[in-house]
């Protein structure tokens, strides 16, 4: 059973209970926050394993609770909010979110993409038993099996999908991915996966390396990106 520690930062109430109730069926300990100041402090006393997060709440919106929680967090943040625009979904992803599920949702589906995150995530941090490889580029070693990027002997932070994106093109020098291969691979369902999302990471996987000058990743126009070393 399920035992990973979620917290819900919703200002409806009655919304915010039923979450709860039907991921506590579920065995996971849920905890709950109604505006967002309240929701970075729990995310600091708790340390959370998976934020569900509204961005229209009272006092610090959802964009800057998501934003402070990546100031000092690598943890899956799921953003629930009735703005359905591409803008409100690029933005959120832009700042770290990790989904974006529109109101009105079906429970069903809010608990299966937590458990999708919450698998991926476990994946992610599990220590490995055996060294599997490590790519080295110049100025720029990834480590697959760690977890861990390092450019000019610093290591790098990147969000569990933002490091699954950059080891999955890293993998094949020179060959080019459509958008709908990267999401096929790196996330394997794509009702919320556009083509702005993959955009939006490529973005700042391409920020952070280019911090350390490095620009691997190429973009093929009417096609798609290609890791070129």
């Amino acid at each position: 059973m399920a035992n990973e520690k979620i917290l819900i930062i919703e200002d409806n109430i009655d919304l915010s209970n039923g979450i709860r109730d039907f991921l506590t069926v579920e065995a996971y300990q849920v905890s709950q926050a109604f505006t967002g100041a309240e929701g970075v402090e729990l995310v600091e006393s708790i340390n959370p394993d998976l934020v569900i997060l509204d961005i229209m709440l009272p006092g610090m919106d959802g964009i800057n609770v998501c934003k402070k929680i990546r100031e000092t967090k690598v943890l899956p943040i799921l953003i629930i909010s009735a703005k359905a625009s591409d803008y409100d979904k690029v933005l959120a992803l832009g700042v770290g979110a990790d989904d974006y599920l529109t109101k009105p949702f079906s429970m069903i589906e809010l608990v299966a993409r937590v458990k999708s995150h919450l698998r991926r995530a476990t994946q992610f941090v599990a220590a490995p038993s055996i060294h599997k490889k490590s790519k080295e580029f110049p100025n720029l070693v990834i480590h697959s099996d760690f977890f861990e990027v390092i450019a000019n002997g610093t290591k790098l932070e990147f969000s569990p999908k933002e490091f699954m994106l950059l080891d999955f093109l890293s993998d094949s020098p020179n060959q080019v991915f459509t958008k709908q291969q990267l999401i096929d691979q790196v996330w394997g369902y794509s009702e919320f996966i556009d083509d702005n999302t993959i955009a939006v990471y490529i973005g700042r996987i391409r920020e952070k390396l280019s911090k350390a000058k490095i620009e691997y990743i190429k973009t093929v126009w009417g096609v798609g990106y290609k890791w070129e070393s």
